[in-house]
């Protein structure tokens, strides 16, 4: 392969050195993550990434039963939830009239019921393992921050706040993917806004042979991919090849973006009046706060919808 033909790295000039989302959105997501680091610590960013298997089909996967609760489990042990606490419900709606939908379709709830926290699966999607995945990982995400308390259902980005946990969780390429995908134009399901969704679902609805699943854009989540490998320390993460290939571009845009924006592991967020805030992951025992975060100036309450820090 010739120089000229081969991918420039993320710091090449043909790449563009833009953020890929605006700043609101941006500052959002690197406060969110910030957050993470000090709730959740450095360890679920540093596992290996969890990637798509494309032999399950040819292993024999076909979404039965035993096969959806198997990835549970699994999904269950790299969020670090007890998967004897969790109670699996299977649900199928692929008879349903579109029209009682309301042009849009649940594939995945999560409540708690007499103190047991309670997740819910559409079967109808579980034959795409990748796609199931995502839809477990979101609910699982629910289990991190609403079951254990770190936020409340009040919050107007809690459902967002839950799609870029499965980021952080090691879940990016899945979510990211299931974002935006082709689907069969003649299922009758309508394009819901984003941020117009029912508090506890999640959005499949179709339009013209698209699905979107989940909270954050495409570009959003190209950027949360970018903060990903930031932090991990990878400015050509090899897993890059396993997201479609608009994400893929959104998350090297990110990475140009942060590699001319930032020091290693630091985030480039500039808060109200111009106060610029650098987030550096250090050494726990280098930090009063949970999980070895060090913020160089005092955290505000600016963007409105990020995380605010628990009293310690």
């Amino acid at each position: 392969m010739s120089e000229k033909s081969e991918t420039p790295p993320p710091w090449s000039p043909a790449i563009s050195a833009g953020c890929p989302v605006g700043f609101a959105q941006q500052a959002w997501i690197e406060a969110s993550i910030t957050w993470f680091v000090e709730e959740f610590g450095r360890d679920p960013v540093m596992r290996p990434i969890v990637l798509p298997r494309p032999d399950l089909r040819s292993a024999g996967y076909t979404g039965t039963p035993k096969q959806i609760d198997d990835a549970v489990a699994r999904t269950c042990e790299q969020m670090g939830i007890d998967r004897t606490e969790l109670t699996v419900e299977l649900f199928d709606r692929e008879g349903e009239d579109a029209t009682t939908r309301e042009g849009k379709r649940a594939v995945g709830h999560y409540y708690v019921e007499n103190g047991r926290a309670v997740i819910g699966l559409d079967v109808t999607e579980a034959s795409d393992a990748a796609y199931l995945i995502a839809v477990i990982a979101h609910e699982l995400c629910h289990v991190r921050l609403l079951g254990e308390e770190r936020i409340t259902n009040e919050r107007k980005d809690h459902e967002r706040l839950t799609d870029l946990l499965t980021v952080y969780f090691g879940f990016g390429v899945f979510s990211t993917n299931a974002a935006l995908r082709f689907g069969e134009a003649t299922r009758g399901f309508s394009v819901q806004p984003l941020g117009d969704l029912d508090e506890r679902t999640l959005n499949a609805a179709r339009n013209d042979g698209y699905s979107r699943l989940g909270y954050l854009t495409e570009p959003e989540f190209g950027y949360a991919m970018a903060c990903y490998a930031w932090l991990r320390g990878e400015t050509e993460p090899p897993w890059a090849a396993r997201l479609d290939p608009g994400p893929r571009a959104l998350l090297r845009q990110g990475l140009a973006y942060l590699s001319r924006s930032a020091r290693p592991g630091e985030f480039p967020t500039l808060r109200t009046g111009g106060v610029p805030v650098t987030v550096r992951l250090v050494p726990k025992t280098r930090s009063p706060w949970r999980g070895g975060l060090h913020l160089t100036v005092k955290p505000t309450n600016w963007p409105p919808d990020a995380p605010g820090h628990r009293p310690s």
